[in-house]
Order: C-alpha cells, then sequence, then structure tokens
C-alpha cells in the first residue's frame, strides 16, 4: 500500500560532505557553511517521548549530566542533588535529604570499573559513592585544583581523571592526587576542563572548548592535538567514538569532524534557522544513528539523512546537555531548563486529527487512505493529508463509514443532507438522499452486493438500491424488522447478506426477505451489533456483549467476552494481522491476542486468553476508540486504528517485543519502621523485631509502569505470590531462623528475568538458643542432684517406712502381673499369650497352612463421620466393635486387629486347621451382618458393611517390645482385603478357595470374575 510508506523515515538531501582536505582551506569551510538539509517528521513519530520535570520528583530542571550504571538505574546530575532514578520513583541524594550527604549539586557523573559512582559538584569538590555503600569526598584542601568538577574519566590503569574549571588531575588507586605531565610544559596548568573521554586506545582526550586547546593523553603526557586540518583554529567541546573506532569531534559552531585512520569527513550539524550552535554531546545509537546536541536542539544524523529536533517538533528546551542510549534502546536527552525526555520506539505511529475517526479503508489504486471522520472525509497519503473533489465536497460532514467496493466504488455513510455519496473509478461521484428514497438522512453503513445492489443502513431502515433501474425500496419493522436501526451490513459466499441491528440481533436476507434472525435466545452475545464478518471458515460477530462466532454446519455460536479472559464485554470489531495475531477494537480500547488461543479455547485445551492492551506507553497516544471504528489491515500487513481524536498505524513486522527482562534491584529493608539501605549481603532482623518490609525495583524503562513483581519468602511461604505492581513485601512476626527472600519482575511483554534471592536471618531470643537451653538443663540437672543426695543422707531413717512400701508394691505388683495376663489373653490367642509370658524376650511366629482371614469395613464411614462430633465418631464405632468383640469371643473367632472403621478376624491359628474353620467363619459373618442389623434399630443409624474372607496359608506373629501387636501376613491376608474391597454392601464375598472347603455348607451364587491387584482377575462367590 502506497499509503503504508508514512511509516518510513522520510529520507531527505544529504548533509554529509566530503570536505577538502586541505587544511585551512577556505572551499572546505564555505562548503560547510552552505550544507542545506530538511526537517523530516516521520523518523521523530516513531518514538513514544515521556517528559520529566518537578513535577515527576525531580529537584530541578537544569540537568547537566546523565548516566545509566550496571545495575539499570538512571542517574542525573542536577544543581540540587544526584537523583536516582528506576523508572518510577526518583530518589534525591544531598544534604538537603540526608545529613550524610557532604554536597548539595551534582554536576557530572562516572561510573568506575569497580562500580564506584563518582559524583562532581559545582563547587563542593568530588564525591565517591563506594560499591561497598563508603562514601569519600575530595576538595581543594585535598589537592584538587577547583571545586568546581566539570567531568570524570577513568584511564587504562583505573585512575580517576578529574576535570575541574582550572585545572585537571588524577586520582591513583592509592588515593594521590596527581596533575598529569606536559600542561607545565605546554603553560596549561589551570586549562578549563569542559569533557574527558577516554577511547577504544586508552587514550585521554581534554577538551576545553578553546581554538586549538584540544589535549590528548599518550604514552604518559599530555599532548596539545593538531589532527584536525579540515577546520581552522578548531573549539572542541566533544570527543566521542563510533562503533568502528571513527573519532567525532564535536567543534563549535555547527561541525562535527569524524576522523580515521587519517582521513576526515565533515558534517554540518547546524539548525536550518538557528546558528552559531555549540554542540554538546555525540551518541552513535544501537541503530547507526548519531545524535548531535546542541544548544539548538538535536541534529539525528543516519547514512545520507538528518532529522532535526528542536522545540519546535517536540524537544522541551532547544539547550541539550547530554544524549545517552540505555540497556533497552531508549534515549534520554537531559536539558539545560527543560528535565529530562525519555525516547522509546513506539509500537504505534499516532496521527492526530482534531477530530473523530471512524472509519478506515485503503485505496491502493489511488494509492492513499480514505478516513471517515466527524469533520468530513479525509485524504491520507505518504504522512500527508490531501484534498481531492471527494474530500472537498464532504468536508464538515459527519462521515460514519467508508469503503471500497469489490469493483474500486468509494462509498462514504454520513449523517448529513447527503446520507450517501459513491465515487466510482474515475471520479465520477453520485449522492443519494432522502428526496431519491434513502430512509433517513443519518446512514451508518453501506456495501455494493455482488450483484451490483447499494445496501444503505440507516437509522430508520434498510435502503436498497436497485442496479437495474436505480429505484429505491425500504424494510423497516413492517417487513419483519424487530429493530431497523441498521448498524452493520454484510454478504456472504452464499450472497446472502447479514443485517446487524441496534438491539434487534441478526437478520439474513435473501432476495429482499428474512430468511432467518439471531438474538441472545438463539445464543448470540448480544442483540446491539457492530461488525460482521469471515474468519478461519465462520462467521464472526461483536456486540455490545462480546463477540460470538457462529458455525453454520452446527448451527451453533461460541462467546468470548470478559469471562474469556478479555477484559471487556463490549467488542466493537476483530481484525486478524498477517502473524496470527488477532486485534480487537473494545470500549477499554485496543487489544490483541494470539488467534492460536482462540481457537485453543474453541477446542477446550484453554480456558483464558492471554491479553495485551496498548495505550500511550506503546505509541497509542489517544483517548479511545468509538464504537462505530472499522479498523482496516492493508496490503503491506500494517494495520490501521481510528480513534477519538485520530489513527494509528501499527506495523507487526517492526513492533518487536521487548526481549530485556526488567533488572531487579534490593532497594531498602525497613525493620520495625527503621529504614535501612541495602548494601548486599544478608539482612539481619533482631529477635524483637514484629515486622519487616523490603523494597525492590526492576529496571525497564520502555513501559516501567507496566512492570509487574512477584515474591516469595522461602521457608515461610510455600509459592510466589500473584504477580502485582507492588514494589515492596511485607511480613510480620517471623519465627526465628534463616530465610530465603526471592522477587521476579516481568516486563509489558511479559518476559521475566532469574529471581533475585537475599538471605533473612531472624535471631532468635537468648532463651531460643541451643547451648542457652543446653546450660539450663545442667543447672537444674544439678539442683536435682544436690536434693537427691540430701534426701539419701536421709533414707536410713526410713529404712523401716521403705520395707514396708516395698511389701505393698509387692502385692500390687502381683495383681498387676495377673491383670497383665488377663490382658493377654483378651489380645493374644492362649497359646502365645502363654508363651510370651514364660519368655517375654522370644520371638514369636508361626506360619499356618490353612486359616481363613475376615475382612470387614463400614461403607462410608469416613463421609459420615465428617458430620459427626469426635465423641459420637468413637461411641457408635466403640459400641459396633464392642459387638463384633463379644461374637469372636462367643464364637471362637480370635480377633486380630481394628484399623479405623475395619475390622480384622481369622480362623485356624490352632494347632490344626481345616474346612471347619473355614465355615465357622462364614457363620461369624452371618452373625456380624446380623449385629450391624441389630445395632441400626437400636441407634437409629444406616451402617453397612462388606465382608471379605479367604482361605489358605499365613504367617502369624508378634512385633514390637513394649506396645507389640499381634499380626497376620501373607498372600492369604492380601486376598482376603481385596475380598472385602471389591465386595458389596451387606453382602459376604469369599474367595474361590474358601468356597472350596465350604460349598457344601452354604449356598452361594454365581462365579464372578474379579480383577484383583497383584493377582490378576479371580474367581469369586457371594454367599
Amino acid at each position: 500500500m502506497a499509503v503504508a510508506a508514512q511509516r518510513f523515515v522520510l529520507k531527505l538531501a544529504s548533509s554529509f560532505l566530503l570536505c577538502c582536505m586541505l587544511m585551512g582551506s577556505p572551499l572546505a569551510a564555505q562548503a560547510v557553511q552552505t550544507a542545506k538539509t530538511k526537517l523530516d517528521p516521520g523518523f521523530l513519530s516513531d518514538f513514544v517521548r515521556r517528559n520529566y520535570t518537578t513535577a515527576d520528583g525531580l529537584p530541578g530542571m537544569t540537568i547537566p549530566k546523565i548516566l545509566q550504571d550496571r545495575k539499570g538505574y538512571i542517574y542525573l546530575g542536577t544543581y540540587d542533588g544526584l537523583v536516582r532514578f528506576d523508572g518510577v520513583e526518583f530518589t534525591v541524594f544531598s544534604r538537603n535529604t540526608d545529613s550524610k550527604y557532604d554536597f548539595a549539586s551534582a554536576r557530572s557523573i562516572f561510573q568506575d570499573s569497580r562500580d564506584n559512582l563518582w559524583v562532581g559538584h559545582n563547587d563542593e569538590g568530588i564525591t565517591c559513592f563506594g560499591a561497598d555503600g563508603s562514601l569519600a569526598k575530595w576538595t581543594v584542601d585535598d589537592g584538587l585544583p577547583n571545586n568546581k568538577v566539570n567531568d570524570i574519566c577513568e584511564d587504562a590503569k583505573g585512575n580517576i581523571w578529574i576535570g575541574t574549571a582550572s585545572g585537571l588531575c588524577y586520582l591513583t588507586l592509592d588515593g594521590t592526587l596527581v596533575v598529569p605531565e606536559g600542561l607545565a610544559e605546554l603553560g596549561e596548568e589551570n586549562i578549563l576542563v569542559v569533557h574527558l573521554f577516554m577511547d577504544s586506545s586508552s587514550r585521554i582526550w581534554v577538551t576545553t572548548g578553546s581554538a586549538d586547546s584540544l589535549f590528548v593523553w599518550e604514552n604518559g603526557r599530555l599532548e596539545r592535538f593538531a589532527g584536525i586540518h579540515s577546520v581552522e583554529h578548531p573549539a572542541i567541546r566533544v570527543v566521542a567514538e563510533a562503533r568502528d573506532g571513527t573519532l567525532c569531534f564535536g567543534i563549535d559552531p555547527n561541525i562535527v569532524v569524524a576522523l580515521k585512520d587519517g582521513e576526515e569527513k565533515v558534517l554540518y550539524t547546524g539548525h536550518p534557522t538557528k546558528s552559531e550552535t555549540a554542540i554538546s554531546s555525540i551518541l552513535e545509537d544501537s541503530q547507526g544513528h548519531f545524535w548531535i546536541g546542541t544548544d539548538a536542539g538535536i541534529a539525528i544524523m543516519s547514512s545520507d539523512s538528518v532529522v532535526y529536533y528542536g522545540k519546535e517538533n517536540g524537544l522541551p528546551d532547544d539547550v541539550v546537555n547530554e544524549i545517552v542510549e540505555d540497556r533497552e534502546g531508549n534515549i534520554w536527552i537531559c536539558f539545560n531548563r527543560g528535565g529530562v525526555q525519555k525516547l522509546s520506539g513506539g509500537r504505534f505511529r499516532t496521527v492526530p486529527t482534531g477530530s473523530s475517526v471512524n472509519a478506515i479503508c485503503e485505496d491502493s489504486g489511488r494509492g492513499l487512505a480514505w478516513l471517515a471522520s466527524d469533520k468530513g472525509l479525509l485524504a491520507y497519503r505518504n504522512g500527508t493529508f490531501v484534498e481531492n473533489d471527494i474530500t472537498r465536497l464532504c468536508k464538515g460532514m459527519r462521515v460514519r463509514h467508508v469503503a471500497l467496493s469489490a469493483d474500486g466504488e468509494l462509498l462514504v455513510s454520513s449523517y448529513s443532507d447527503m446520507p450517501q455519496i459513491c465515487m466510482d473509478r474515475d471520479g465520477r461521484i453520485r449522492v443519494w438522499s432522502v428526496d431519491d428514497g434513502i430512509a433517513g438522512n443519518k446512514c451508518r453503513v453501506a456495501i455494493k452486493t455482488s450483484s451490483g445492489d447499494y445496501y444503505i443502513g440507516t437509522q430508520v431502515g434498510l435502503s436498497i438500491i436497485h442496479h437495474e433501474d436505480g429505484h429505491i425500496s425500504t424494510m423497516t419493522k413492517d417487513d419483519g424488522f424487530s429493530n431497523h436501526y441498521v448498524m452493520w451490513i454484510y454478504e456472504d459466499e452464499s450472497r446472502r447478506v447479514w443485517v446487524g441491528t441496534n438491539g434487534g440481533g441478526v437478520y439474513i436476507l435473501e432476495d429482499e426477505k428474512i430468511v432467518r434472525s439471531f438474538s441472545t435466545a438463539d445464543g448470540l452475545a448480544g442483540n446491539v451489533i457492530f461488525k460482521i464478518s469471515r474468519m478461519d471458515g465462520a462467521i464472526w460477530i461483536c456486540t455490545g456483549t462480546g463477540a460470538s462466532r457462529y458455525v453454520e454446519e452446527t448451527d451453533s455460536f461460541v462467546n468470548f467476552n470478559s469471562q474469556n479472559g478479555l477484559g471487556t464485554d463490549s467488542v466493537f470489531q476483530i481484525v486478524v494481522d498477517h502473524t496470527g495475531v488477532a486485534w480487537m477494537t473494545t470500549n477499554k480500547g485496543v487489544l490483541s491476542v494470539p488467534f492460536s488461543e482462540i481457537q485453543e479455547i474453541l477446542d477446550g485445551s484453554r480456558d483464558t486468553l492471554s491479553v495485551t492492551y496498548y495505550g500511550a506507553s506503546d505509541g497509542m497516544v489517544t483517548n479511545g476508540v468509538t464504537s462505530v471504528s472499522l479498523a482496516c489491515a492493508d496490503s503491506s500487513g500494517d494495520l490501521w486504528f481510528p480513534f477519538v481524536d485520530g489513527f494509528a498505524i501499527y506495523d507487526p513486522e517492526k513492533s518487536e517485543k521487548n526481549t530485556v527482562a526488567p533488572r531487579i534491584e534490593i532497594q531498602s529493608y525497613t525493620i520495625d519502621g527503621e529504614t535501612s539501605d541495602y548494601m548486599g549481603g544478608s539482612i539481619t532482623v533482631p529477635a524483637g523485631a514484629n515486622r519487616l518490609s523490603i523494597k525492590y525495583t526492576g529496571m525497564s524503562f520502555i513501559s516501567p509502569e507496566s512492570i509487574r513483581f512477584t515474591s516469595m519468602l522461602g521457608g515461610f511461604e510455600k509459592d510466589f505470590e500473584s504477580w502485582s505492581p507492588s514494589r515492596s513485601a511485607t511480613y510480620t512476626n517471623l519465627p526465628h531462623g534463616t530465610y530465603r527472600f526471592m522477587v521476579k519482575a516481568r516486563n509489558s511483554d511479559g518476559l521475566a528475568g532469574e529471581p533475585v534471592y537475599v538471605t533473612v536471618v531472624k535471631k532468635p531470643f537468648l532463651w531460643e538458643l541451643v547451648w542457652f537451653r543446653i546450660v539450663v538443663a545442667l543447672s537444674v540437672l544439678g539442683v536435682l542432684a544436690m536434693v537427691l543426695w540430701i534426701r539419701f543422707r536421709n533414707m536410713k531413717s526410713q529404712q523401716l517406712k521403705l520395707e514396708k512400701m516395698v511389701e505393698d508394691r509387692t502385692r500390687e505388683q502381683t495383681i498387676a502381673n495377673e491383670k497383665a495376663e488377663s490382658l493377654l489373653l483378651n489380645i493374644l490367642p492362649a497359646k502365645v499369650a502363654r508363651e510370651l509370658s514364660d519368655d517375654p524376650g522370644r520371638t514369636i511366629a508361626r506360619t499356618y497352612s490353612n486359616a481363613t482371614v475376615l475382612f470387614t469395613d463400614i461403607v462410608g464411614f469416613t463421609e459420615m463421620s465428617g458430620n459427626m462430633d469426635a465423641e459420637m465418631v468413637v461411641t457408635i464405632l466403640n459400641r459396633l466393635v464392642t459387638k463384633f468383640d463379644e461374637r469372636a469371643r462367643y464364637e471362637g473367632i480370635e480377633k486380630i486387629k481394628t484399623i479405623g472403621d475395619a475390622y480384622m478376624a481369622a480362623t485356624g491359628l490352632g494347632e490344626y486347621g481345616g474346612g471347619g474353620d473355614a465355615a465357622k467363619m462364614l457363620r461369624f459373618a452371618q452373625g456380624l451382618l446380623q449385629d450391624v442389623r441389630d445395632f441400626n434399630k437400636i441407634w437409629k443409624t444406616n451402617l453397612q458393611i462388606r465382608v471379605g474372607i479367604n482361605t489358605g496359608r499365613l504367617v502369624a506373629g508378634i512385633i514390637g517390645k513394649s506396645k507389640f501387636t499381634y499380626d497376620i501376613w501373607g498372600d492369604t491376608v492380601n486376598v482376603a482385603s481385596r475380598m472385602e474391597s471389591t465386595g458389596e454392601p451387606m453382602r459376604i464375598h469369599v474367595s474361590d478357595a474358601t468356597y472350596e472347603q465350604t460349598k457344601d455348607l452354604f449356598p452361594y451364587g454365581e462365579a464372578s470374575i474379579v480383577s484383583v491387584k497383584g493377582k490378576g482377575e479371580m474367581k469369586t462367590y457371594f454367599l
């Protein structure tokens, strides 16, 4: 699309001049002075501008220096202190904010290779902020030539060079101030230093701004540099180095000399309307553009073009002090009176129009875009609005819709006395009005169908202009519309016309007759219809309460709204770009979502969409969209969005995601109201402290307000908190111990970096220390020992009394033994109990070849007990198990144990076992069922049990020495348990082994095949 070319930078005439290499040649000087350039507004439109002033937290508007440190902070030098900026908060360091800082101004800033931050002051010397948190300061009293420090740099040996208003020196690693050799011989001991710079060859450049007074430190001494020949008596203020090693010298006025391998190129940077500009800063950005800061704005050079940026096109102040680029590619500009401006690459190029834009369409035949606005029809070509016959005709009209028909006719619908206008490919214009038969003079939308008829939607009906004879017919409520306010018209592949209304849903027309309609009663998301289109083989309908996808083959709708994660219900339009991203205009603005996620919602593999909203930080500078907004994707793939105050163009290829994760920095911590700067290491919390707050930040300056954080205190919390914009975490009443605080940050595109970790140590009270407890315990033991010794001396006098007490205790022990033997008989088989009494240390274990095992379990008791109190649960279980125990004792069954509400018993554990034991167990099981029925009658409950029985070989024995248990093991036990778990309530489920021993004694049902874990399929029976 020819109009899409507006997104590119308009290349202007070359301002790069290769000058004569003759030193002092007048021809060279004349060539420089007569070079002409033009302003290219398109380049600057690609940036989102953000100005920072005192209203945002800056202490002053004069910013002589700017720097980004290795942590990611932006540092600003001001006459009111050093300022640190994390994208959200300005922190000022000066004696006015904290008495530990002995300075008021920051004129120059530099970070050395050891991460120390050096700050030169206006008339107070130089301060070093050590990486370890220390502070050191030097003034004229320590040997500085002057207290006004204009610039700072570091040489290859780590010496810190300090340029002052009347002299130059460097500070060695051992803290000695040294005046570099060569100045005295040159008679420049009191040199006024403007700028210091070390190039890639480790040479130190010293500028003064005076003619023929550029100095270079090389081979251990300073020399006057005389290597520039293309400009006579150059007065150089700044030196920079390009990525290819070219040295760039800023020369007053208006000139940059590029020097490499002895070859010079002279660049003219003077403003087209301003002369005698002084150069203050030179930056080559990551895209290869050179930004030349002057006292008349900025000249931006790239290849053979130049763009001027000044107050007339967005710069807050023409006097530029310095320009830098941060790690994300943002350009920062500091001014003499204008604060700071940040330029970020915008995703959108917004063009203001001064009125609402309602619809946009591409006209590739004419090489322009048509915009329907509230002030008329606009034509936009190559970044410029143009006029023609139809724009002049529509001037002042409220144009609601504009579109091109398949045969290239332009259809313009408006609220005016010319409600519908058509311009054919040859420029002939036709107008239809109410006098011609149009239903009303407020036309919302129009199409030309494949048959050649025009369908025109108005607020009072649908008008149809027939191509055969031009007569006009109108359809209203009398023709079947419940609401004839037409909002949208769409023709499908079957030549059916879909009509969306303002509250009446959708109507489908064939041969000008309604053949079908849809409303919310049919599953449509809403009855107020904004747009209808076809995507992914289905019809999509945008409504005031969501977007609906209609599949004709299944006659069904799937709706998308805030419940799917859109964050809104009113969807005006959906456009899918060529990268597979769906764009929606809504009452909350413009959003995007990968269309693949919509497909995942449709196939059920996803519940919520990951939606991205766009705003001013993305270059979308607007107050929003209207419900009639009609965006378009042009032939080059760009998207055009209409707004209430203009329109925006988005290039999917150009607008890449921010691939730089925010850099996290722990800033400070507060313990019970007392705040400390975090300088690394662990955070120690005193024993009596109740509240700990940790403050952190994430450096990402592209869209800092969109950064989200999540944190977790390992050892105290089990998982990270939800993502939020909060930049602090607070914890109260931490137990003593060591914790690991972790925080992560993600940028506006959802990219998160690695978490930052900090160890937090909560100190214990004295009485919580192990050694203290040991000392206390030993002291107590010592006191007890003394008491026992005293009591021992008195024991002889108590001998008779103690002998009597022994006799009494012996009698009590005999009784206890008898009780113990009785207890053993209650919990163990008699033979086992005798063996255990005779030899308590003996291992008791025995194999039984033909034992029968029973398992029973109360059905649903766990769920039932959840609604009872603990006392009732225990009472019910105790009463029921007691009945089981009584029956076991009566019938000679050996109870093994209870496990919760499960009961386990066995027979055949005597000297001999046989079928009789299996039959005895079956009769016992029948008795258990009867016990449950009787229990239910008495207790008014509805308990049911499952019973499982198996016969076979097992091992029985005693486990433990003190709290011993008598238990049984073996495959026979496991299968009996499986019989119970696969059984049925109030029925007895037996294995094939039990069945074979009792089949002649009891009636069984048909065999069942049951899959038993670890055994496979088994034949079982129900009694």
